[in-house]
């Protein structure tokens, strides 16, 4: 009788769980994204492409293509005012293993005849912990953490498009 009791309970629950329901992840069309420049006046190597590969990841993530020809419809300017580096904590070997990273930058997103549809400010903090080995390293692994997070606000922005498109 328990058997029969648990069967009506548990089929019932099975069937109503067990269907097909379209998922719908909001974007029906891509649109066409062109990276015009990442202006950045900085000593520091690898930012210009740490920053640009963030960026392009993003815009590819938000399943926005990315091409630079006559089907360009969107450009995007990221115009980076300032990176700070402040180390704030030293290994035993006196190396610097922790940093604290800050950027602000401008991002805007143009048409095709140069007018700015959208423009906003990105500012980011982050700290990142290394093990102290090799200062330089770890500063490069800093400005990574750091545009990853401007990754993620750029998709955000890019994602929710509908609301500053019109």
């Amino acid at each position: 009788m328990n058997k029969i009791k648990f069967f009506l309970l548990v089929i019932p629950v099975f069937l109503v769980s067990c269907g097909y329901k379209p998922v719908y992840y909001g974007k029906k069309n891509a649109e066409v994204y062109c990276i015009k420049s990442v202006n950045i006046s900085t000593s520091e190597a690898t930012a210009l492409d740490v920053l640009t590969r963030n960026i392009s990841e993003a815009v590819l993530s938000s399943k926005n293509k990315l091409e630079c020809s006559e089907k360009t419809e969107k450009y995007i300017v990221a115009d980076v005012k300032s990176i700070k580096f402040e180390p704030i904590g030293y290994s035993q070997a006196q190396r610097a293993n922790i940093f604290k990273m800050k950027i602000d930058m401008d991002f805007a997103v143009e048409n095709k005849e140069g007018k700015t549809i959208f423009k906003t400010k990105i500012k980011e903090t982050t700290q990142y912990v290394g093990a102290g080995l090799r200062a330089d390293f770890e500063r490069r692994y800093a400005l990574e953490e750091l545009a990853h997070l401007v990754r993620l606000r750029v998709f955000s922005l890019l994602s929710s498009e509908e609301s500053w498109q019109k």
